[in-house]
């Protein structure tokens, strides 16, 4: 009977455990990670949204409405810096002027999002929430306008609109976290 146990019961028990683990479908089932994936379902997006979301989780220390917003917002800065830098690459890698231009404009688009973005972050905590929304809606149009560089029959052999579909992902989250923080807002004045 214990030759049996240790053959097949045990090994039985590791697979069981062990599999939903290494196959990423362990939920964190933490108020955390209940108020995150909530947060998530307001999106359009919530699968992208929680892709997002999940591989930095241990960043949100609590599910303070304020704390949320600003974590949500430095994963949207550090996106856009890094879009920015490869946008910056590009544009000194490349000989054609016309995708160089385009390089350049969608760089500083990606600039001026990071400076609104950056602002909002500063209003979450200084208690001016007056401008959030319209920097909100700022750094949205800063990506818009880098979208409509690269158009449908737009030659963009760097995928630039794939990144931009990626930040329109962080971007969505930001409108739902500040959203959600305003909300707040008004309903305790």
């Amino acid at each position: 009977m214990g030759s049996f146990l240790l053959r097949v019961v045990i090994p039985l028990l590791i697979f069981t455990i062990a599999t939903p683990i290494s196959m990423g479908y362990w939920e964190d089932d933490s108020e955390i990670g209940r108020y995150l994936r909530d947060l998530c379902s307001d999106t359009e997006k919530s699968k992208q949204c929680w892709k997002i979301i999940e591989p930095e989780i241990n960043r949100f220390t609590d599910t303070d409405i304020r704390n949320v917003a600003g974590v949500v917002i430095d994963l949207a800065i550090a996106k856009s810096r890094d879009i920015s830098d490869q946008l910056n690459q590009l544009y000194l890698d490349s000989g054609d002027d016309a995708l160089k231009e385009k390089y350049r404009s969608c760089s500083q688009n990606y600039y001026d999002a990071n400076g609104n973005l950056d602002f909002v972050r500063r209003s979450l905590y200084s208690g001016d929430f007056n401008e959030i929304t319209s920097r909100v809606d700022n750094a949205e149009e800063e990506l818009k306008s880098c979208k409509r560089e690269f158009g449908r029959e737009s030659f963009d052999p760097a995928h630039i609109r794939n990144r931009n579909k990626e930040f329109r992902n962080y971007m969505e989250i930001v409108r739902t976290a500040t959203n959600r923080f305003l909300g707040n807002i008004d309903q305790k004045a």
